[in-house]
């Protein structure tokens, strides 16, 4: 019960105080400026027209192609399928799913604890979704699996869709999906809370990062760690991912670093600075981008090859979450100011 409390108070601090609780003690780079949003409103605009991949040949022509803020609430965490028929989102309201298309509603399915920082998964077939405590058929709404999630907070499927790993304020977690029984915990760390859980793309390792500025590699065949990272002492690392390829990955936190590792040997290749504490960060498809979400109102693009910035999109609060569509020509970022915005690259 006592890591529990901490656990919460964490996140209490996280979601109400907002940046005023992570400010980095860093200089704030002086970045070029900010896109602002044509408009507050819904805008009107298919997402059909967009056109080329978001790459660092053309990043810095981004526009805001639409905004959707019809009763969203604040928004936690978001993700596309993979094959991109789906984009979903948390908020108070549960596990929202939309046509990735038009943004039309789909299905809401409830949380467990929906005014958390609760992460979701979609399986790479794009069959099934799940929180740490449910799993369920993404075309029939229905329950698969109910788990024994008290405790956590954070979830990701295999790239095969066998299992599920969960984290949060408890052991690490592996369950098998298709009997929903619990196969392996992880030995972990006592009171190391993990803020984010990662499959690298062949499915061999799994990465954790922490309230304590850890980030943990995990075999996931015999459940030991290989190796683990400092993204740097009294930082929260608020989130973690595989390049595409698996041979990178990146890490944010309070501090405002977007830090970039190889993996095999578990070296800094790059460490770019947004200017302020970070929430989330997500590649592109091809591995040549990435994209961090700020407390300072912007979602930064970063070139993974030299850690050149290349564009910085304005929203109007703290932006929480970024995710881009699997065909890498739409980016997702969502905001405190209850909105969701799509960007691209303009057609012709």
């Amino acid at each position: 019960m006592k890591n529990r409390a901490i656990y919460y108070f964490l996140l209490v601090l996280l979601l109400i105080t907002g940046c005023d609780r992570i400010q980095p003690t860093s200089t704030v780079t002086v970045m070029p400026a900010a896109i602002e949003p044509a408009s507050t409103s819904t805008l009107e605009v298919p997402l059909e027209t967009r056109d080329l991949p978001i790459s660092p040949d053309n990043a810095a022509d981004v526009k805001l192609l639409r905004t959707v803020d019809e009763g969203l609430g604040r928004i936690w965490t978001m993700a596309f399928s993979a094959d991109g028929k789906y984009f979903a989102y948390t908020n108070q309201n549960g596990l929202n799913l939309q046509n990735a298309a038009n943004s039309e509603p789909v299905f809401t399915f409830s949380l467990l604890e929906p005014n958390t920082f609760n992460s979701f998964t979609f399986s790479q077939d794009g069959t099934m979704l799940a929180s740490p405590q449910t799993i369920w058929d993404v075309q029939s709404h229905q329950v698969l699996h109910k788990l024994d999630g008290f405790g956590y907070f954070h979830a990701y499927f295999s790239p095969d869709g066998a299992w599920l790993a969960v984290s949060g304020e408890q052991p690490i977690q592996i369950w098998d999906v298709a009997s929903g029984q619990l196969v392996r915990t992880f030995e972990s760390k006592p009171d190391s809370h993990s803020f984010s859980i990662s499959f690298s793309p062949d499915g061999t390792l799994l990465a954790d990062s922490g309230s304590d500025g850890r980030i943990t590699l995990w075999d996931v065949a015999s459940g030991k760690t290989i190796r683990s990272l400092s993204h740097g002492r009294q930082n929260d690392v608020h989130d973690i991912q595989f390049s595409p390829d698996g041979k990178l990955l990146v890490s944010v936190g309070t501090d405002s670093a977007v830090r970039l590792w190889d993996v095999s040997s578990g070296q800094v290749l790059q460490t770019m600075m947004h200017g302020d504490g970070l929430y989330g960060v997500a590649f592109s498809p091809d591995g040549r981008l990435v994209a961090s979400a700020s407390c300072d109102r912007t979602v930064k693009l970063w070139e993974v090859a030299t850690g050149r910035l290349v564009n910085s999109l304005r929203h109007g609060d703290e932006v929480t979450s970024v995710a881009f569509s699997p065909d890498g020509a739409l980016l997702a970022s969502a905001s405190y100011e209850e909105k969701i915005y799509f960007w691209s690259i303009p057609g012709d």
